[in-house]
């Protein structure tokens, strides 16, 4: 037990001395509202118009670690985010990409090709991306009682959620519009924008709530903005990380408030097998789109849709779920 109140002290130094601290604030309280009553969003293209500005390794949040065999052993560790923003000063409110990095919950990063390949495409054409770093298998964190398998997709969600906060509570820095954020991502990142797209606010959220540790890192991640997305585009993902919620408290996920949907998957998945897009078609309640890669596997980032990319196809879904004309 002293092991853990010197864990809990040493966590809430590092949060105050990190620039994380927040005020306090219930993460009961609901979310302010970001879909509605902003300016109209800033101009995007259809070719590429712009450099592209990166920035790399911006901490969002803050994620706790655990010791293998000792869950009282813990530390807060930096969760990090790249940026790739159009190389100009003077355009407001442009778009939002959330980039979710794929690797099976195991291993990848915010550097993948697949990530840095989009970050830099969106960007050229007027959007603003952030490529994110999320905790995996090998940091031990820690899931809710009773969250029966697949521990690390907890984690992961958390912190693409705290994400989605972090970038609304720097809008205007970053001068983005928070009403208008795509979720991209790719297999475990598919999974998670999957998530993303018809979890409710405090899913992924309050479950740690009784845990002083995790608490107190959540308390720091800007709960005063809401994680609700405009549209995601799931490459290779999945349903699964609802159907765990639907384990854990018996409640389904879908309805018709949900995000947009668009779910790209190959016949010949062998990882994340084709039935896992039939499940999505069949259950979604709310605007979903499938393109069946015929004949292809996990990971198909080069294939053709009626000779575009799936970069092209993808903005094509993107421009359309959130109203937007490119120029």
């Amino acid at each position: 037990m002293a092991t853990y109140h010197r864990c809990v002290l040493f966590l809430m130094f590092i949060v105050v001395a990190s620039g994380f601290h927040a005020a306090a604030q219930s993460p009961l309280t609901p979310a302010e509202e970001t879909t509605g009553g902003q300016e109209s969003v800033g101009p995007i293209f259809e070719q590429p118009t712009y450099r592209v500005k990166v920035t790399r390794g911006l901490p969002y949040a803050q994620g706790m670690i655990y010791h293998p065999t000792d869950p009282q052993r813990c530390f807060p560790r930096n969760l990090t985010l790249d940026i790739y923003e159009p190389d100009e000063a003077t355009v407001q409110n442009r778009p939002v990409v959330l980039l979710v990095h794929s690797g099976g919950f195991w291993t990848g990063d915010s550097l993948m090709k697949s990530m840095v390949r989009a970050g830099n495409y969106f960007a050229e054409r007027g959007w603003v991306c952030f490529s994110i770093n999320y905790r995996l298998h090998g940091d031990r964190a820690i899931a809710p009682e009773g969250w029966l398998k697949n521990r690390p997709t907890y984690a992961a969600t958390r912190d693409a959620k705290a994400a989605v906060r972090w970038i609304r509570a720097n809008a205007d820095s970053y001068r983005v519009a928070g009403n208008a954020m795509v979720v991209y991502g790719g297999s475990a990142g598919g999974y998670i924008g999957v998530a993303l797209a018809a979890s409710d606010e405090e899913d992924f959220r309050d479950e740690l709530l009784s845990n002083d540790a995790e608490n107190q890192l959540l308390q720091a991640t800007h709960l005063d903005q809401s994680s609700r997305v405009q549209a995601v585009v799931s490459h290779w993902g999945s349903g699964l990380l609802l159907d765990l919620l639907k384990e854990y408290d018996g409640r389904n996920r879908f309805d018709s408030d949900d995000a947009p949907l668009l779910i790209f998957h190959g016949t010949q998945d062998k990882i994340v097998p084709y039935h896992h897009a039939e499940y999505l078609l069949k259950n979604y309640r709310s605007k979903i789109e499938h393109i069946r890669l015929e004949g292809l596997g996990h990971s198909a980032w080069n294939a053709k849709v009626n000779g575009d990319s799936l970069l092209d196809a993808a903005y094509a879904f993107m421009q359309e779920s959130l109203d937007l004309s490119a120029q």
